[in-house]
């Protein structure tokens, strides 16, 4: 199963030569995960994702995070599953409920997010278990199916709230959360032991992996 280890996230802000070259390096520096933010405001995360596959060998990547408003779930699930083949297995599916001030510039509004995203996640396996999914709740999908077979990718939830980080914890393979102070971190593991106590034992291990944000450069003023 994939893992994130250390990892870095890059956002898609720069010229995706400039993505590209910070991933080799990244991965150079001994990073075992490059992921790729995603906002409507950025560069396609997907195809900065194609570019860092193509230039790395080892580490782990995929989006951190898509949500299931932009795009349907299941146009998701076969972007990460074509990420999954082009990078020879080394892909992760990153997805959360996004964020809702974004989503109301684009006129979306952010309803059900603790069910679309379980219902995201549960349609996604599906479809890489090469079923045809049929679904009628916060996500509807009639007769949905890839015609083509992909190794079912790990999951991992963008969670911030107590209910999110729960149900990642019981339905995932992991969750990335942000925060840099020790008190958050502990709290959310709280959520997390709660979560992992109704986890079934079918699922496996699960991945806590907390990120901080940072800004690095080469001098202090820039």
């Amino acid at each position: 199963m994939t893992r994130i280890g250390r990892g870095i996230e890059l956002a898609p802000e720069r010229p995706l030569d400039e993505i590209e070259a910070m991933a080799e390096r990244a991965e150079a520096a001994g990073f075992d995960a490059v992921l790729a933010s995603c906002h409507y405001f950025n560069r396609d995360p997907f195809l900065a994702l194609s570019r860092i596959a193509d230039a790395t060998e080892d580490v782990v990547l995929g989006p951190g995070i898509v949500n299931p408003y932009e795009a349907h779930p299941a146009a998701l699930a076969s972007r990460a599953a074509t990420l999954q083949e082009e990078s020879g297995g080394r892909a992760l599916f990153g997805i959360g409920a996004g964020d809702a001030s974004t989503l109301r510039a684009l006129g979306i509004e952010r309803e059900r997010p603790l069910r679309r995203v379980l219902e995201s996640i549960q349609v996604a396996r599906e479809l890489w278990d090469g079923k045809s999914v049929e679904r009628d709740g916060a996500v509807t999908v009639r007769g949905a199916r890839l015609n083509y077979a992909v190794d079912p990718l790990p999951v991992y939830v963008g969670a911030q709230g107590p209910d999110m980080l729960r149900m990642a914890a019981k339905h995932a393979d992991g969750t990335l959360y942000n925060a840099s102070h020790p008190r958050d971190v502990a709290w959310a593991r709280e959520r997390i032991e709660e979560g992992l106590a109704e986890r079934p034992e079918s699922r496996g291990d699960f991945a806590f992996v907390v990120q901080a944000s940072a800004s690095v450069a080469e001098d202090e003023s820039a």
